[in-house]
């Protein structure tokens, strides 16, 4: 009678062990899942921040833009340059496209950065989804190698004597 209750003891303890690591490996992958969410918020936050600075720093560089103009312009007057024609005009509206085209640039490589944080906030995102499926795939083939050792073990500890069914 020992031997019976022995063998499927350790049938119930495969069978338990089995259920525990699966229930690890579901709960491991929802905590990567829970973090891939995470960092994929502060990324977004990230981009949101960087846009933010791109809007105030373009507002600042068209400001000093206007000051480096006027700028100009006071110096060409005080050197008795006719500033409303001519070579004299030219020379204000180059002035003009290439510090707009310094804000421009700074805008640009602001977009590309909250591309970057956006991308990466995708990307943690799919990982955390993989990663979560690929956790309950491991759970659900962890749970039938154990019912199937279990039931192995079962099937042995009978056909050896280990395991009795009837009394």
């Amino acid at each position: 009678m020992g031997f019976g209750i022995l063998g499927i003891a350790s049938v119930a303890a495969s069978l338990a062990g089995a259920g525990i690591s699966a229930y690890g490996q579901y709960q491991a992958g929802k905590a990567q899942k829970q973090m891939a969410e995470y960092n994929a918020r502060v990324n977004e936050n990230s981009a949101k921040a960087e846009f933010d600075a791109s809007r105030e720093n373009s507002k600042r560089q068209r400001e000093m833009n206007q000051r480096h103009l006027s700028s100009l312009r006071a110096r060409m007057a005080r050197g008795g340059t006719e500033i409303s024609s001519g070579s004299s005009l030219d020379v204000l509206g180059t002035a003009a496209s290439e510090l707009e085209l310094q804000t421009l640039d700074l805008f640009r490589e602001s977009e590309a950065k909250q591309v970057a944080y956006r991308n990466q906030a995708t990307l943690a995102r799919y990982e955390g989804k993989q990663a979560a499926s690929a956790a309950k795939i491991g759970a659900i083939g962890t749970l039938i190698g154990g019912v199937g050792s279990a039931a192995s073990s079962f099937f042995s500890g009978k056909q050896s004597g280990v395991i009795r069914t009837g009394y």
